[in-house]
């Protein structure tokens, strides 16, 4: 079997979290990467659903905030509906 390189640009402290989980099961990333393109191939797509994360009750009241406090100072557009 010959082997080929993928390079793979991520958030440098999701790389070191994946660095982490991984070795904690005793494997290296690339290992870790290599079991999951193996999945992704045998389920012709991903292994798990993927989906929005749900925002926590304070990111959620935070958002909510950063929003009022924007429109409080004018800064928004008003948008009609649309209806089908």
């Amino acid at each position: 079997m010959t082997t080929a390189t993928l390079n793979i640009r991520m958030d440098a402290d999701l790389k070191q979290s994946v660095d982490e989980v991984a070795k904690s099961i005793g494997l290296t990333s690339a290992a870790a990467f290599n079991v999951f393109a193996r999945q992704f191939v045998a389920h012709k797509g991903f292994p798990f659903a993927v989906v929005a994360p749900v925002p926590s009750e304070r990111e959620f009241a935070e958002e909510m905030d950063r929003i009022y406090s924007t429109m409080s100072n004018g800064q928004y557009s008003a948008h009609d509906l649309i209806e089908d």
